[in-house]
């Protein structure tokens, strides 16, 4: 089966690091997720051809196919939960304006 390669995600910001720093290692292993795929498909080209499936005699060619598919399914886990992550710990951009405005602005309405 010809598929897509995965394509990594943007490294985390030190902001999203704050937010939530199990993201540096996400992009570390989902980096080394998309790197074990590449390699396994330079390795073993025959994987990614519908007409050449793995024979069941070449152990070798069997993990690597395993191997390819988990990957994938991490990567894609992996992605998910980054985005989920990041709509969580967004500051909505109208928050941010008002509190920017109101740090500026002069409020002489003191309630004492």
């Amino acid at each position: 089966m010809n598929r897509s390669e995965p394509t990594p995600a943007s490294l985390p910001t030190q902001t999203d690091l704050f937010w939530a720093p199990e993201r540096a290692i996400l992009a570390a292993l989902d980096a080394s997720l998309i790197l074990s795929i590449r390699s396994l498909k330079a390795t073993h080209p025959m994987l990614e051809d519908p007409d050449e499936a793995p024979d069941d005699s070449d152990p070798v060619l069997l993990f690597a196919e395993s191997i390819l598919a988990t990957a994938r399914s991490l990567h894609e886990l992996i992605s998910g939960y980054d985005g989920l992550v990041e709509r969580l710990t967004r500051v909505p951009s109208d928050h941010a304006a008002r509190a920017s405005h109101s740090s500026n602005s002069h409020d002489y309405n003191i309630p004492f």
